[in-house]
């Protein structure tokens, strides 16, 4: 088998169909689909089980987050290949571009596709690791595609990224074995990062391949802030010396402290729910922020 196509799914029956439909329909390689249902209570496991029975199911007793959703996928798997895809997306083009450049180089160890919203725009999706500097402002994290210099793996176009995102991320069977998968102290965000910089340590890069393309419907909402601005913090924990996992700490810490006072400007003159959110979740990560590194 080629390609093992890694699902984790949690109360995301609405999205299933046209995911799943667009694998069928665009894959022209060998390949399984393998989905965790993270204990969904939507009825996800039995659409999937009845609607599509060519997909290995295998239904967890608890919400593994990604990560754990992921890593039980590949203890199931047998490709060569493990392409992570999430449940809210929809392949636009085959995958076989970025199957070719990992057969033809060695040292690429991960392969990004570009990313469309569910309105039709280009989305970033290939982005850089998040030193204090880059933390300053979130949008330096991501790399403009416009401005990359391309090369070429076997005829096929990429440009060099630090990481690419979680939501398409094609990476060696070998190499998520080596590294054990990834580090399950993530339970949401972070965990493509840090993937991507731990096969550094296997001499393996990462690279974006523009002529895959898909949708992800999936965004980011004022919830998910404590997540957020952990996998910030564990990744410097990890990969980082004292000094830097410091700095990262302290511009991560002002700048929450400075958008506090910003959401309540926003929230008393707009009034609206989003940014009460915003508020609201700001306000209870600096009150929780020395438990809120994930350990």
């Amino acid at each position: 088998m080629k390609l093992s196509i890694l699902m984790v799914n949690f109360n995301g029956a609405r999205f299933l169909a046209p995911c799943l439909t667009s694998i069928r329909e665009k894959i022209t390689l060998p390949f399984e689909v393998v989905l965790v249902d993270n204990r969904s209570s939507d009825g996800s496991d039995q659409f999937v089980e009845q609607q599509f029975p060519w997909v290995r199911l295998v239904r967890s007793e608890e919400n593994l987050g990604f990560a754990g959703g992921n890593n039980l996928a590949a203890r199931h798997a047998v490709g060569e290949y493990l392409l992570l895809l999430n449940t809210d997306t929809v392949l636009q083009t085959d995958v076989r571009d970025a199957v070719q450049v990992l057969d033809g180089d060695s040292t690429i160890g991960a392969v990004g596709a570009a990313m469309y919203r569910g309105d039709g725009s280009l989305a970033t999706s290939c982005g850089r690791f998040p030193s204090p500097l880059r933390l300053w402002r979130f949008a330096s994290l991501w790399y403009k595609p416009h401005r990359q210099v391309s090369f070429s793996v076997h005829g096929v176009s990429v440009w060099r990224g630090d990481y690419v995102e979680g939501s398409f991320l094609l990476t060696r069977a070998s190499a998520w074995r080596e590294l054990g998968g990834i580090d399950e102290c993530n339970f949401l965000y972070g965990d493509d990062v840090e993937y991507c910089r731990s096969l550094l340590d296997l001499n393996l890069t990462t690279v974006q391949c523009p002529s895959v393309r898909y949708t992800h419907f999936g965004g980011y909402d004022h919830s998910r802030m404590g997540y957020l601005f952990a996998g910030f913090r564990r990744y410097h924990r990890k990969f980082s010396p004292r000094r830097t996992q410091l700095e990262a700490d302290f511009v991560l810490r002002t700048g929450l402290l400075l958008r506090i006072p910003w959401y309540w400007l926003r929230a008393a003159i707009q009034k609206d729910n989003n940014s009460r959110s915003a508020l609201r979740h700001a306000w209870d990560l600096n009150k929780t922020w020395k438990q809120s590194t994930g350990g």
